[in-house]
């Protein structure tokens, strides 16, 4: 497998330094080259095609951000990646609204970044990902443990399908942030961010906007369920649940039978 090829975009030339030195000494990278700034990245993508693009914010002229943005809508765009000392969960969604793959705070960049790129790494892009069928990523969204537990537990039947899971609403956003989902079970009654309100917010995102989401849920009444499908949601279903009408819904969702 040859190496991934990486442009770092920062504009502190110390950073960009002490990051390359750090990737270097992984066989599997190579370092395809080096910005200091979102237009410079954008106008050095077409000649070093990079795999993968670590992206600052805050630089002159374009920000991180928008130039990711500019970057995701040109035909066959690298995978892109937010590296920021800004690490809450504002940035996350504004990087996830830019269409960036992942979201790695600067003060984790060391600990988060070798298994950002195993896992890029894994995933095949271009011809070899229309011939591979890529692993299907769920998350369970409840501030209950045990309820997760459960949900996942229900799904277990399903071939090649990752879990993850958040225990709040702010923190489901920031699942999303970090990578792809493809059908999020979402509670309602949740502290911070009622369920209602995450479901909206993901419906704002064209990243997001036709992923499928399951309303699980204690509230069986007509007004919560019709907020829910008004706001969104592709099911509603309420607990307790039966695990096979679970599985059922959401091979349905995912266009699976296994």
């Amino acid at each position: 497998m040859p190496p991934m090829r990486i442009l770092l975009v920062d504009d502190n030339p110390a950073f960009l330094e002490s990051a390359a030195r750090f990737l270097a000494s992984d066989p599997q990278v190579e370092i395809a080259g080096c910005a200091r700034s979102g237009q410079e990245a954008f106008d050095m993508i077409a000649q070093l095609q990079p795999d993968l693009v670590l992206m600052d914010i805050a630089m002159p002229g374009i920000n991180g951000l928008e130039a990711t943005r500019r970057i995701k809508a040109q035909p066959n765009p690298p995978r892109v990646a937010i590296v920021t000392l800004y690490d809450n969960p504002e940035y996350r969604a504004a990087a996830l609204t830019a269409h960036a793959d992942a979201f790695v705070a600067k003060s984790d960049f060391g600990a988060q970044l070798p298994g950002l790129l195993r896992e890029l790494s894994a995933t095949p892009t271009g011809a070899a990902a229309r011939e591979q069928m890529p692993m299907k990523r769920i998350l369970v969204v409840d501030d209950s443990t045990t309820m997760r537990r459960m949900v996942m537990a229900s799904l277990r039947g399903l071939k090649d399908v990752k879990f993850s899971e958040a225990g709040n609403g702010l923190e489901a956003i920031e699942r999303l942030a970090l990578g792809p989902v493809d059908l999020m079970l979402l509670d309602l009654n949740m502290p911070d961010m009622h369920g209602l309100e995450v479901l909206k917010f993901v419906r704002r995102h064209p990243a997001h906007q036709t992923m499928p989401v399951i309303i699980l849920t204690t509230k069986g009444d007509d007004a919560s369920r019709s907020a829910a499908q008004a706001a969104g949601a592709s099911r509603y279903l309420t607990k307790p649940f039966q695990p096979s009408a679970l599985l059922v819904q959401v091979r349905d969702l995912l266009g699976t039978s296994v």
